[in-house]
């Protein structure tokens, strides 16, 4: 007669809180696993001035480098040099309204690759697929669905850009005099 030998009870309370970990997304562990593929945008043009202005519309994220680092709305983590990248931290230039204009910076908004594929309407919730987060070790991506009001898509649009004014250094009339020694 043989008998079956349950599994321990931690084990399986252990086993259901994984299944429910959000999961972290890793594109590249080695240098010498493959680069990332390119995402390409064609729709979207917007002069350096502007690309700048919509990067820096996105959170920044606490205690780094905000030139480095940002969030998208969503809270996914973007890395300023990983745009238009299929990575861990790759972003694109992402329309809040669809019909809007394409090179207005106000419809403009620096997304994760991932949560710009989500299909959303103007001001109606949406659920985002990426979400960031940080821990000992650093920073990173999980795929976590999260509910997005309409209204923070929004929020983003009521920001205008400001043009950089010049400022020229006064001309000034400045003669050199020599001194002559005298002997």
């Amino acid at each position: 007669m043989a008998t079956a030998k349950k599994p321990e009870k931690a084990a399986v309370k252990r086993a259901a809180s994984n299944k429910n970990r959000a999961q972290h997304i890793q594109t590249r562990k080695k240098s010498t696993d493959p680069k990332p593929e390119k995402i390409i945008n064609k729709d979207i043009k917007l002069s350096d001035g502007q690309e700048k202005f919509i990067w820096e519309k996105a959170d920044p994220v606490s205690a780094t480098n905000a030139s480095i680092y940002r969030q998208d709305i969503a809270g996914a983590i973007i890395k300023i040099n990983e745009y238009g990248q299929a990575s861990e931290f790759g972003w694109v230039y992402s329309l809040i309204d669809p019909d809007g204009e394409k090179d207005d910076v106000n419809n403009v908004v620096a997304l994760h690759w991932m949560n710009a594929k989500v299909k959303r309407k103007v001001n109606e919730n949406w659920v985002a697929v990426v979400t960031g987060g940080r821990d000992v070790t650093g920073l990173f991506n999980q795929k976590k669905e999260t509910k997005i009001s309409g209204l923070q898509l929004s929020k983003t649009r009521k920001t205008v850009l400001f043009q950089p004014s010049i400022v020229e250094p006064k001309k000034v009339n400045i003669q050199i005099r020599s001194t002559v020694g005298k002997k």
